[in-house]
Formats: structure tokens, sequence, C-alpha cells
């Protein structure tokens, strides 16, 4: 059976919009970033397409080395689509998931 079509709600919409603007400003520094998703100082260079080396020097004990905006830019846009991704996650019904997934076993 067919389901209605949703109507189209403004409210939401706007809500939802603000909701990934919001998320987009939280800049992480890499220390919190690779701290959030668990991840390596090599990780992260390779997430960012930086050296091993430049990561190092974030990361130093004296005199750490301030990323350059762009990286701090990069690593929001990431993390604001991982929150997305966890908030589509968890309001997609599952026989859904696998068509997001590409998961060839889906029930027709």
């Amino acid at each position: 059976m067919i389901q209605p079509r949703e109507e189209y709600n403004y409210p939401r919409v706007l809500h939802l919009l603000k909701y990934i603007r919001s998320i987009r400003c939280k800049a992480l520094h890499p220390r919190d970033f690779i701290e959030k998703y668990q991840l390596t100082q090599a990780q992260l260079a390779e997430l960012l397409g930086v050296s091993v080396q430049l990561v190092k020097t974030w990361f130093q004990r004296e005199n750490p080395r301030q990323p350059e905006q762009k990286y701090l830019d990069r690593l929001a846009e990431i993390d604001a689509l991982l929150e997305i991704k966890k908030v589509i996650d968890e309001k997609i019904p599952p026989h859904l998931k696998s068509l997001f997934n590409g998961n060839k076993e889906s029930n027709h």
C-alpha cells in the first residue's frame, strides 16, 4: 500500500537547516577530533591529506603549532557530516538502511 505523501513542513525544514549550520560552526581542534572519533594521528593525517609530521606539530607538548583554518574548517565539515549521518541512521527504518549503505541484499 502506498503511503500518502507527507506535507511539506517548512518549520521542520528550517529547524533542520539551523541544526546543520550549528554543527558546521563547531570547530574542533584536531586533538578533540581524534578523541571524539578514536583516531590516531596518522589516520587524521590521511583524512586531511597531510603529512603525519604536520599533524604531530599540532600535538607537540611545547609550542604546538596552531592548525591552519582550512584544516579546522575541513574537520568541522567532516564532523558535521558524521553527526548528520548519525541522526539519519537513527531515523531511517531498518528496511531502508540497506539502500543507503549500498547493501545488495535489500528486501524487494
